[in-house]
């Protein structure tokens, strides 16, 4: 199966080109941008990064700053006061038990307030290229409707994608399928728009295209513009 894995991952990465949205800066930057993210657009936290890193350009500066500080540079997104109490929190962790160094296995980080293991694999792949996948609801469906795997939940979907994976592509997964999922592989899927629905196992098949197809798929690069302006200017 790792031939057809491989097959489709090529041909949904000359679809989706752009890197994910937080593979930004260092691992510090890296990872705030991560942990800020979780169930918040993309937008919003790439509009608020450049005034909190320079705020708190190092995990040093975010350990000593008052959580209503923190707060104060967040407020813009959802969960801000919770996500401002991790992140408090984080940086002590990175500061006083690793030296002020983002750890760089996932033993380690997940011991860091407020992240997972989809938030350390993310940060696993784009700060250390290690091979990783984060498996985020996007990545779960897709997957499961494809037919790679057959699971109940996201934690049984990474076990079993990184037994099918090559390392090598591991990295490829969670970056064409978070888009693919948002913008394609929806709930009621754009099947019409998909590259792999050939080989995909999906039975409900939206095979026929909208009146507005050119519209929806003008929308999503657009989209895709947008948050690729953003990243670049976030550090």
């Amino acid at each position: 199966m790792s031939k057809e894995i491989i097959s489709a991952l090529k041909i949904l990465k000359k679809l989706w080109k752009n890197p994910g949205a937080m593979e930004i800066g260092n691992p510090y930057q890296n990872v705030v941008g991560v942990l800020l993210s979780a169930r918040t657009r993309d937008e919003q936290v790439l509009k608020l990064m450049p005034g909190f890193f320079k705020a708190f350009p190092t995990p040093v500066e975010l350990s000593k700053a008052s959580v209503e500080k923190i707060e104060s540079r967040i407020n813009t997104i959802g969960m801000f006061r919770q996500k401002a109490k991790h992140l408090k929190s984080m940086a002590t962790d990175i500061v006083e038990k690793f030296d002020g160094k983002v750890p760089q296995t996932m033993e380690e980080l997940v011991t860091l307030a407020g992240v997972g293991r989809k938030t350390a694999s993310v940060v696993l792949v784009a700060s250390f290229g290690t091979p990783a996948i984060a498996v985020d609801t996007h990545v779960y469906r897709v997957t499961n409707r494809l037919g790679w795997v057959k699971t109940k939940t996201p934690e049984k979907t990474e076990e079993a994608l990184l037994a099918l994976v090559p390392d090598k592509w591991k990295k490829t997964v969670n970056q064409v399928f978070v888009k693919h999922g948002r913008y394609v592989c929806i709930r009621k899927p754009r099947c019409w728009a998909c590259p792999v629905r050939d080989v995909c196992a999906f039975k409900e098949k939206n095979l026929e295209a909208l009146s507005n197809a050119e519209e929806i798929v003008a929308d999503i690069e657009r989209r895709e513009e947008i948050i690729e302006a953003l990243r670049h200017n976030a550090i």
